[in-house]
This record gives structure tokens, C-alpha cells and sequence, in this order.
């Protein structure tokens, strides 16, 4: 955090890949349909196992490449805010370069995008720690800017 100038705040991603619904569901079917397989020695159950097996490994490539690219902290400073992925910088918006804080919600998931000029926009998942503060110091750099802008 020493080379931005000015921290505010960090913001941690609290959960891990693991806790990916693509990778846990289909494992904690394996675990299911496996202990009933053994309890039972039902086939129906032994082929779900297989089954599940083969889904939970052909997710996890998928799992793994999409949390390289997942935000796993946010730093809040003097300059603006910068996503990082495991202490690598991923993307720094700058203050004056903020140009909205918004609300999408898919299918029940809720995330927060900060955007910047053109397409550049750090994701704030739900998992952020202390994300209301995060947003609100977000809204007021933007309120403050434009109180600026405005004044003569």
C-alpha cells in the first residue's frame, strides 16, 4: 500500500475461488452421491458420482481463469481507487476520471461497477469488505468533483 499516495481505506475480498457456486455445487454433489454410493452400493447413485465428478473438474479450468481476473482488494486513495488481484495492480481509476457508481444485479448476484472514461471499470463484488465505504468515499469524490466543476 506504500506506493499509492494517500491511502484511505483497503477493502479485502473475503471469500476464496473455492467458493465459486460453479465449483462448490457439483462437489458437494460428489460428496453426496459418493457417500450414498457407499452406503448403499446403489448404480444410480455411483453413476451421479461419476457424473459430478466429471462436471466439478470440467469447471474448475473455468473457475480458475475467471478468478484471475476477480478483484481480490481495493484500495481507496488520494489519486483515485485501484483494484489489485493478489498484490498485482489490475486497474487505477483516477478521481477526475470516475464517472459513475452503479448497482447491477444478475440472477441475484449483486455487484457494484466503478466506472471510468471509455470501457474501464473496477468491479466491486458483494464479498468486499466494508463495501459501503468504499462506495460512499467513491460518491464523495464524484459529489465533491462536480461541486467543483460547478462553482466559478
Amino acid at each position: 500500500m506504500l506506493r499509492y499516495p494517500g491511502v484511505r481505506s483497503a477493502h479485502t475480498y473475503e471469500a476464496s475461488w473455492y467458493h465459486n457456486a460453479t465449483f462448490v455445487f457439483p462437489l458437494l454433489a460428489v460428496i453426496i452421491a459418493g457417500v450414498v454410493w457407499l452406503a448403499t452400493g446403489s448404480g444410480e447413485a455411483g453413476g451421479a458420482a461419476i457424473f459430478f465428478i466429471v462436471v466439478t473438474a470440467a469447471m474448475l479450468p473455468v473457475v480458475f481463469i475467471t478468478w484471475q481476473r476477480q478483484t481480490t482488494a481495493v484500495i481507496v486513495h488520494e489519486d483515485g481507487v485501484t483494484a489489485l488481484h493478489s498484490g498485482l495492480e489490475q486497474m487505477t481509476i483516477a478521481w477526475d476520471e470516475l464517472r459513475s457508481v452503479r448497482r447491477v444485479e444478475t440472477m441475484g448476484n449483486v455487484r457494484w461497477y466503478l466506472d471510468g472514461q471509455g470501457e474501464e471499470h473496477i468491479v466491486v463484488e458483494g464479498e468486499i469488505a466494508d463495501r459501503e465505504h468504499l462506495l460512499d468515499a467513491a460518491r464523495g469524490e464524484m459529489e465533491r468533483r462536480s461541486r467543483q466543476v460547478d462553482e466559478p
